[in-house]
């Protein structure tokens, strides 16, 4: 019987766990921010450079000779490679073209280009294949026409921050002191939103690079 008692409550259990699995629906998950790149790529340079440094008796802000150099040597090896590999193409050329006249194969650029014109048609055909419309007889005004009928397409009103009320949390820098984390007043909350949701929307550089 205690035997016969283990397996049903063990078979009550996988059910169970199955149902709260399955209650778990997959949200709105938010795109990737393409601020991202940018603050992990501040966050390397303050691990590499500035990390180790020790700045406490640097009030005037002097400059580092050494810095600068690690800088500017980078730059001066891309400029240097670039030169560097001109000088090897044009020696390249140069030995194909006399490989060439002793090999006297002059014939063979001729058929090299007409190949390639080939190839780069062919491709062309292929790439010149558009995607199919699917409502090639409606206009753009009768697609937002029917998007406001059906419901899809709604005009909201417009609302003022100021319409949003609330007041100030005067207890908050009291809890603070007492190592309390005070809830968000409704001032507050306005705040953020001013900040963080309507401020940006007047930067160019918010919209290109935010998600």
């Amino acid at each position: 019987d205690k035997k016969e008692k283990k397996k049903k409550g063990k078979k009550k259990g996988g059910k169970g766990g199955k149902e709260a699995g399955g209650d778990d629906e997959e949200g709105f998950k938010m795109v990737p921010s393409m601020f991202i790149p940018g603050i992990e790529e501040a966050s390397s340079t303050y691990e590499e450079i500035w990390k180790q440094r020790d700045e406490t008796e640097n009030f005037q802000q002097k400059y580092d000779a050494e810095l600068i150099k690690e800088l500017k040597r980078g730059e001066v090896e891309s400029e240097i490679r670039v030169q560097v590999d001109d000088l090897m193409r044009q020696e390249l050329k140069n030995l194909k073209a006399a490989l060439q006249k002793d090999m006297g194969k002059k014939g063979g650029k001729g058929s090299a280009k007409k190949k390639g014109g080939k190839k780069k048609d062919k491709k062309g055909g292929k790439k010149g294949k558009k995607d199919k419309d699917l409502t090639p007889d409606r206009t753009i005004e009768s697609l937002y026409e029917e998007l406001v009928k059906e419901g899809i397409l709604v005009q909201y009103p417009k609302v003022k921050i100021s319409d949003y009320m609330g007041e100030y949390s005067y207890l908050g820098t009291t809890l603070r002191q007492a190592n309390i984390e005070p809830m968000p007043s409704l001032s507050d909350v306005r705040r953020v939103i001013t900040e963080y949701g309507i401020l940006p929307m007047g930067s160019q550089t918010v919209h290109e690079t935010a998600p």
